[in-house]
């Protein structure tokens, strides 16, 4: 397998911190103490450090479960690009529902969530902080911008100047029918994607998998916003995107074992994954970025017996095939 050329831009594991941002975290508790319970894992984070040319930031987490009786977590801050924040439940009987409570400050509103969701952050919005109230089961918390680096510009700075960000303006929308200015960008509902059905063309298969369809976002979801695609492979067997395509902008895919806290990374299954001419089995919870105009897929999911969540990002408002002449692979 590293021979296969784009092994590189798969991703495995996380970022350590530096001793700088270590330094901080701990500056940031002592000036806001926090009780809490929470026990999560650091499980994969995507950016340029991580893949030569990367357009995204992702940091994925799982949330093992416990609580925060006082305090709050993450000082408020803006971001100069968009922000998606995400909760994505790991009930197979109850998808939709997190069996957990999320505080978030959106604007000047505080909202809980409880449900599977991605919290759309334009550019400029002031959010947080962002607490993890209650967590009964394990829940996939990620960030996530289509930028190659994170940034941000805090309200108040802990350990050391920031890096200076030209935040851009936010104009807050109108309030909606029941008062709120922010609700609107608490998205908790899919929508389909892909080529459009020819016609008289009989409906695909049904899938032999168990799955389940959690949310996604894009700009007829949310002006502005860029596209996110959640699905979960409960079990079984199913081939997603069966044709070979390219597109005219950066994808991101995700391919992360369901919750499993004494083995945390291994998929239990056989899933692989076509980039360009080759396949690349897929063994571990994975971030792959596919860079614009390579051709890539079918995704296999084959004999999953634990959970496989699998989520498609693209820095576009929407998903479309790429046309015309595809760069070589």
């Amino acid at each position: 397998m590293t021979k296969l050329p784009y092994v590189k831009n798969i991703v495995t594991d996380t970022r350590e911190y530096t001793k700088k941002e270590i330094a901080m975290i701990a500056e940031m508790m002592k000036k806001s103490p926090i009780k809490s319970t929470i026990e999560m894992i650091r499980l994969l984070w995507m950016d340029d450090t991580k893949v030569k040319g990367a357009t995204f930031y992702m940091e994925c987490i799982w949330l093992w479960g416990g609580k925060t009786t006082s305090g709050t977590t993450e000082a408020p801050h803006q971001h100069a690009h968009d922000e998606v924040i995400g909760f994505i439940s790991s009930d197979p009987d109850n998808p939709k529902d997190l069996d957990a409570r999320m505080e978030i400050i959106l604007g000047d509103e505080t909202h809980f969530l409880t449900k599977s969701c991605l919290v759309y952050i334009p550019a400029g919005m002031k959010h947080c902080p962002l607490t993890f109230r209650q967590v009964n089961r394990p829940v996939f918390f990620f960030t996530l911008m289509p930028i190659s680096r994170y940034g941000r510009k805090s309200e108040n700075p802990v350990g050391g100047k920031e890096p200076e960000i030209k935040i851009p303006v936010f104009k807050a929308p109108p309030k909606d029918k029941k008062g709120s200015r922010y609700a609107r960008f608490i998205i908790t509902e899919p929508k389909y994607h892909g080529p459009p059905p020819k016609k008289n063309q009989p409906p695909p298969p049904k899938p032999k998998a168990k799955t389940s369809h959690i949310v996604s976002l894009e700009n007829e979801v949310s002006k502005g916003a860029f596209y996110v695609d959640f699905v979960w492979i409960w079990s079984g067997d199913m081939t997603m995107a069966p044709k070979a395509h390219a597109h005219n902008w950066d994808e991101m895919i995700g391919l992360v074992s369901g919750p499993d806290k004494a083995n945390p990374r291994e998929i239990n299954g056989n899933v692989s994954i076509k980039i360009g001419k080759d396949n690349y089995k897929i063994k571990k919870s994975s971030l792959v970025f596919v860079p614009k105009g390579v051709k890539h897929c079918p995704i296999e999911f084959k004999n999953i017996k634990r959970p496989v969540l699998c989520f498609t990002i693209g820095n576009a408002k929407k998903w479309t095939q790429a046309r015309g002449k595809k760069k070589k692979s």
